[in-house]
């Protein structure tokens, strides 16, 4: 472990896994709580599409320098965005759904990216390394980005804890005593986009779809006050993230698919702990 922790090749990329699972894992107990985890997984999908699209746009037009490094991020979150923008959307449309929206945030992106990645097979390595999450290495400017974003969500969160649980646990008595549902359902909606965006850029979908859903599936399966299952949530999305690092790094396994695997053993365990406190 220490010569693990002492190595600088990894420690960016360890540093972001544990920072984007604490923020993730904190804003999943609401896409749980709401019943909405497909969202969660359109976003992600989304975002490998702007990853995509960015790496074909530099290889096309031959971009060099900061393009390398903003362009994909940048690309992920427009995207997600996007999405986002639709949802929002679709509340004041009657003729589509918000299932309408994500099923085809979800589905189109997948299909593009099937489509596009073989016209450019020079990007295929490049786009198939973020997507499926075997990517080691993390760029420093995703790092400081993920880290700068966690500290300016988590910090809103903590301020309007109170009002952001009630517009989404309650919405309609939260609007009859006035509360902005909808501007809170948006700068919500945003917060996820935006760790989606870069996270997906940084550790791929895989791993940021599981960071969201599974550290909250696990903490909202405990008897416990709702403060403190987005704290476990948060714990146990930073741990999924830094272990599930190590132990690729110990087997020698894909980092994106040992994440999500360790967050889901956390899910399991959390879950076999709630039910052994149900019973009498």
């Amino acid at each position: 472990m220490l010569e693990f922790l002492s190595n600088p090749l990894y420690r960016e990329a360890l540093l972001t896994a544990t920072v984007a699972g604490v923020c993730l894992g904190l804003l999943g107990v609401y896409i749980v709580s709401r019943r909405m985890v497909f969202i969660s997984a359109a976003l992600a999908q989304s975002a490998a599409l702007g990853v995509t699209l960015s790496f074909i746009t530099i290889g096309f037009f031959g971009l060099t320098g900061v393009a390398l490094d903003l362009l994909p991020p940048v690309f992920a979150i427009l995207l997600t965005f996007l999405v986002v923008a639709g949802l929002l959307a679709a509340d004041t449309r009657p003729t589509i759904s918000r299932d309408a929206v994500l099923g085809i945030a979800f589905i189109v992106p997948m299909a593009l990216i099937l489509l596009l990645l073989p016209l450019f097979p020079q990007e295929l390595h490049q786009v198939d390394a973020v997507i499926s999450g075997t990517a080691v290495m993390v760029e420093p400017v995703d790092m400081y980005a993920i880290a700068v974003a966690t500290l300016f969500l988590v910090g809103i969160q903590i301020y309007g804890f109170r009002s952001f649980v009630f517009a989404s646990l309650d919405p309609v008595v939260a609007k009859t005593q006035g509360v902005p549902v909808r501007l809170l359902d948006a700068l919500l909606f945003g917060s996820i986009a935006l760790m989606t965006g870069l996270t997906a850029r940084a550790l791929g979908p895989i791993p940021t779809f599981g960071l969201t859903v599974l550290p909250a599936i696990g903490a909202l399966g405990l008897r416990v006050g709702l403060k403190r299952v987005f704290v476990i949530a948060a714990i146990t999305g930073g741990l999924s993230g830094f272990l599930g690092y190590y132990f690729a790094y110990l087997a020698d396994w894909p980092v994106g698919a040992t994440q999500t695997l360790t967050a889901a053993a956390f899910a399991l365990l959390l879950r076999g702990i709630g039910l052994l406190h149900r019973r009498p």
